[in-house]
This record gives C-alpha cells, structure tokens and sequence, in this order.
C-alpha cells in the first residue's frame, strides 16, 4: 500500500508545485499524507514529474540520494533514492544562478556520468560503467520544497518527503572538462568544496557505494522495475561528498576535485 490515493497525490502534487512557483515552502507530504509510504512517495514524484513535462519540461536524467549510512540514518531509510532532473534544473558553467529563484537552496559537489547507450534493468558495475560515456564534476543545488518541520505534528523531514519532493534538486551545473569513464578509478579521488574561498566541506568519491559507478547499476536496477531504464545521453549524479552547504545571494562556491579540475558556480 502507497498510503495515498489519486485524489491526495494529486493534492501533493499542487502543494509542491506552489511551493516551486511562489518560493514559500509547503507542508510536508507525510503530513498532508499519513501513512504515506516510499511507493506513494514515488508516485507523487512521478506525477509531479509528468505534469511539469506535460507543460514543456524535458527530462535529463536522475539523481541519486542518501547513498551513505549516515544519510539514510538521519532521514529515517534504509536505503538509497533517486529523483529526476528536469532541462530548467541545468545551468551552464559560468552562468549565475538566480537565487531569488530558490527558497533555501544548499551546494554539495558530486561525481556525474553522462550516458553513452541505454541501461536497462539489472546490471553489473562493470557494464553499467561501460554504458557511460562521461564522468564529469558536477554541482548539485538542492533545494526542498516541503518544510523542514511540521507544526501540527513536531514531526521532521524524512526520505519519503524529499523523495516525493523530487528528490528537492534545483540545479545542477556540469564540467566543460569530460573524462572518459575508464580514464581513472574514481573511487580513490574526492572533491572539496569552498564558499567564497573558505572550505565548508568534502569527501572522497568511495562514500558513494564504495565505488561512485555503483550508483548507476542501482538506478538501473530501480528503473527497470518500474519498466524504465536510463538513456543515451541522460545525465545522472551520484551522490554529495559533502553536507549540503547553504547559499546566500552573491555566494561564489568552487569544488575541488583534484586531477579532474575546479567547477565553480555563483549566485545573484
């Protein structure tokens, strides 16, 4: 049971995306919803994801989410997510990001694979790496939709809310400097992340599953079960190395990731 019908995802769905359009967030799905569960999770996110497609979005790719121990532990899971990045969500390097777009937005540097064919239901590691075409640095800009706390309930954020906040991406700029997937074992590199030249945060890429490449074989495997799979040219991020950092107008982030160069991004 997804603990929620048409008729209340529906309702979600339109909460969130008031949220999105005016800046102010919204309640909690878990609280509009009780007993909503991660298959009614997903649901809201899949019809939220169509409806903003049906008015003129093209999908991109996917995120993956809560890909440590720690994360999961502190959203109340079990296990990794993904969301889905939609053409708006991109921004160019160089370009600056419009803040007042956003309602909390948070930075966190990840490893990103661009696919080269499709992948399609369960796969090794060893062919989902072999269905990319590039690893490219990425800056991932979250930003969720759903308060952080219900009033009503003294209830807090969890997985199942940010899954059905769409994974609560808001951006994400890519590297012009592209690498081809076997050039290097990435688990044994990392990336640092600097806000206007200070350090607030980083890690090595081997948090990710262990190795970041895992994360494509697990959304693989998901998608497949849901009659999906991932595409030629779908971009897809890994995971934070870092704790999400928040942003200010006139911020200047810059991640560090080592041999594979520097990608900065800044706000208005």
């Amino acid at each position: 049971m997804s603990g929620l019908n048409d008729e209340a995802a529906d309702a979600v769905v339109a909460a969130l995306e008031a949220a999105r359009l005016s800046g102010k967030q919204t309640r909690m799905p878990s609280a509009r919803c009780p007993g909503l569960t991660i298959d009614g999770a997903y649901t809201i996110q899949r019809r939220w994801t169509a409806a903003r497609i049906a008015a003129g979005a093209r999908r991109i790719g996917y995120k993956v989410s809560f890909t440590t121990p720690g994360q999961q532990k502190a959203l109340g899971t079990d296990r990794p997510a993904f969301g889905t990045l939609l053409d708006a969500m991109q921004f160019a390097e160089g370009e600056p990001i419009p803040r007042g777009r956003m309602i909390a937005p948070r930075v966190e540097a990840e490893l990103a694979f661009v696919m080269g064919r499709r992948l399609a239901a369960s796969c090794s590691d060893a062919e989902a790496l072999a269905a990319a075409e590039w690893a490219v640095p990425a800056i991932e800009i979250i930003d969720n939709r759903a308060q952080p706390r219900d009033v009503a309930t003294g209830t807090t954020r969890a997985a199942i809310d940010i899954i059905a906040d769409g994974g609560a991406t808001a951006g994400v700029v890519l590297s012009r400097q592209r690498w081809r997937p076997d050039a290097a074992e990435f688990h044994r590199y990392g990336a640092t992340l600097r806000q206007n030249g200070v350090e607030v945060g980083g890690g090595g890429f081997d948090a990710i599953f262990g190795r970041p490449e895992r994360a494509l074989s697990w959304l693989a495997g998901e998608l497949g079960a849901l009659g999906a799979a991932l595409e030629p040219g779908d971009i897809v991020l890994t995971g934070s190395v870092n704790t999400p950092h928040p942003a200010a107008s006139g911020d200047r982030f810059e991640a560090d990731f080592g041999p594979f160069g520097n990608l900065a991004l800044a706000f208005e």
